[in-house]
């Protein structure tokens, strides 16, 4: 019988022509083709527990227990993370009749359309339309890329791996958890929180209609700032939840007219939103819930309304952004970080990190440069430079001629007075002497990590401000300054936990200005700020050394001097009055060592100083590049630092 069936088989195949034999073949080959590929992503399926999303809700307190806000992931995008069965039904109804009506009735993707959207984008080569399901979605989600046709076959594939492995419901919880939702927003909990106050589970038709909405285009239906063309789509998406039987018509043109209240957009943080940000990225995965940190919020909001005053005295002169940070000088701890005058300011670049952004820091490196000159005996207290016209032979260039804003020469100068003026020609004068490469390795060792470039690369400038370099380093470098050469870490969180005190703050009782000595530690005995008297104390010492411990001691009495000579050069007022004039901003009622820079083009402009307890560091500018208008170190930044100085010393005399 076998044997039969196939001779009778042989018979037929025999009898059709060449063309319908290749048609069969290549009919079964397509068959085997497409079976081979639909059972691929079951041998490569991506479950529930490969998709985890473990940003948690973290609460950051300043160090006196006052809270900082909560923020919902561990970067600057909000997101919180909850089961399909802790979401508003109301969402879930609305999400699908906005997005993909047929969800738990077709597979990953829903075939006529792909075919439509597939023939559209090969007559057009691009994408036209996206006849996206919600796990086509989700995909995209996961792998983002250009709308492109291989992108496409890739968001097919990557979909058909989702449902070999999720169930719908997992699927669309993992959707909605990444849902974009409006600027830095993911997530239909985040959104709830952060527009409503609420959790997701709780959200009524109203509104739950409206977040629907957003994902469609989320920058541009941000209901802080398009709230016609959020509500615009919300009429859509009611429109469509009454056409699949959700809700009735009424239903829907009560949803509408109702009336709906939007949290303002500070999204959970209360002060010091840049700050937190840097905290909770350096977080590990497993972390406590609530962080205590090194702020002190009456501090920290004073300087934030301190940066938006300055720029918005100096707004005439172009100058649309700021940034300070303020530093404990024996701990290192950071008591107050502004980032910019707003952060929740998207048409002001209000996200970008003023103390963290790169930018050229003009004549700030000048100090380090010399201390590094005495210390290596290059140069001596009393050396005289030359302030005058200067050219300086460039490989493949002009002549480089350095000169100041004031294009005057002052002539022979001494070094106390070259840097309290800053002066650019003496400065390069040493740089010559010391040698690029060795000022660019002393830079690295006090952590100036983004100078990456060769030596050649800065060249003589580099003392001038030819690198980039960060106003958190220099802040770190200049509180080596302050500690005699002696570096540490600048420390953002406190271990122990928040202190029961009856004030709230060591900055301030019940949010006053009054002062109190800020840190909980005494002043540093290290710091050689207007006392600059250790030879008592090392003649005793060496008294009761061995003859190598001598030369140890003297050695390092050497570099303590040179440092403290920089110290005191900088805070001479009457050193640099030449330059900054007698009743400089630069001055203040008590001992102060600063240092201003400004780079080239008054692009950005920068202060920094300290005194026996704190250090501060300021800078104005734009973030966009932009130049000032004729704005230099002491008319942008210094004034800024000046308050914030005052402020920290108010109580002495």
């Amino acid at each position: 019988m076998r044997n039969s069936i196939n001779i009778i088989k042989q018979k037929m195949w025999l009898r059709l022509n060449p063309k319908h034999r290749r048609a069969v073949k290549l009919f079964l080959g397509l068959a085997l083709l497409g079976i081979t590929v639909r059972t691929l992503p079951y041998l490569a399926p991506i479950r529930a527990k490969d998709l985890v999303q473990d940003d948690l809700a973290v609460e950051f307190r300043d160090r006196n227990g006052l809270s900082l806000g909560t923020i919902l992931s561990r970067d600057q995008d909000h997101t919180a993370v909850v089961p399909l069965d802790q979401i508003s039904p109301h969402f879930i109804h609305a999400i699908l009749a906005a997005e993909d009506g047929e969800f738990y009735h077709h597979g990953a993707l829903e075939m006529r359309a792909i075919m439509r959207s597939l023939i559209e984008a090969i007559e057009a080569k691009r994408i036209v339309s996206g006849a996206s399901t919600i796990t086509m979605q989700l995909a995209r989600m996961l792998e983002p890329n250009p709308r492109t046709l291989p992108a496409k076959f890739q968001e097919i594939w990557l979909s058909w791996r989702l449902a070999a492995g999720m169930s719908k419901d997992e699927i669309l919880a993992a959707y909605i958890n990444r849902l974009p939702m409006g600027g830095n927003i993911y997530g239909l909990e985040a959104a709830a929180r952060i527009y409503f106050g609420m959790p997701a589970s709780e959200l009524n038709v109203a509104q739950a209609s409206l977040l629907a909405g957003l994902p469609n285009n989320p920058n541009y239906l941000n209901p802080y700032y398009y709230w016609d063309a959020a509500k615009r789509r919300q009429i859509y998406v009611l429109k469509r939840m009454v056409e699949d039987g959700y809700i009735t018509a009424t239903q829907a043109d009560q949803a509408y007219e109702e009336a709906i209240s939007l949290l303002p957009r500070q999204q959970g943080i209360i002060a010091a939103p840049h700050f937190l940000f840097l905290v909770a990225n350096q977080l590990p995965s497993e972390h406590p819930s609530q962080i205590r940190t090194t702020i002190d919020r009456p501090l920290q909001e004073f300087v934030e309304a301190q940066v938006q005053q300055v720029v918005r005295d100096l707004a005439h002169k172009n100058v649309h952004h700021a940034a300070a940070i303020v530093i404990e000088n024996q701990s290192g701890e950071v008591y107050a970080y502004v980032g910019s005058p707003d952060y929740f300011s998207e048409a002001e670049l209000g996200r970008n990190d003023g103390v963290q952004a790169l930018r050229q820091p003009g004549s700030t490196l000048k100090p380090f440069l010399y201390q590094l000159a005495l210390e290596q005996r290059i140069i001596r207290p009393n050396t005289v430079l030359a302030d005058i016209p200067t050219y300086y032979p460039i490989p493949g260039a002009r002549l480089y001629s350095p000169t100041d804003y004031s294009e005057t020469f002052l002539g022979p100068v001494r070094i106390r007075i070259a840097l309290a003026n800053s002066l650019n020609i003496p400065a390069v004068r040493v740089l010559e002497k010391v040698g690029v490469s060795n000022f660019l390795l002393h830079l690295h060792q006090l952590g100036f990590e983004h100078l990456t470039q060769s030596p050649e690369h800065y060249g003589l400038g580099l003392t001038l401000g030819s690198g980039e370099v960060s106003l958190w380093e220099l802040a770190r470098a200049y509180l080596t300054l302050a500690r005699l050469g002696k570096p540490t870490s600048l420390v953002t969180k406190l271990s122990s936990p928040s202190p029961n005190r009856d004030d709230l703050s060591v900055y301030g009782r019940a949010g006053m200005a009054r002062s109190k000595q800020l840190s909980d530690h005494p002043p540093s005995k290290q710091s050689p700020l207007f006392n600059l008297q250790h030879s008592t104390l090392q003649h005793s010492t060496l008294q009761h050394s061995t003859l190598g411990q001598k030369a140890t001691l003297r050695e390092q009495h050497s570099t303590l001097s040179t440092w403290a000579l920089i110290t005191d050069i900088l805070s001479d007022p009457q050193a640099r009055a030449q330059g900054f004039g007698v009743d400089s901003v630069l001055n203040l009622p008590f001992p102060a060592a600063v240092k201003t820079g400004t780079s080239s083009n008054f692009r950005d402009t920068w202060t920094v100083g300290f005194t026996k307890n704190y250090t501060v560091a300021t800078w104005v500018g734009n973030f966009n590049g932009e130049p000032m208008e004729q704005v230099s170190g002491v008319i942008g930044a210094a004034p800024l630092w000046h308050r914030i100085m005052l402020h920290l010393h108010q109580s002495q005399e």
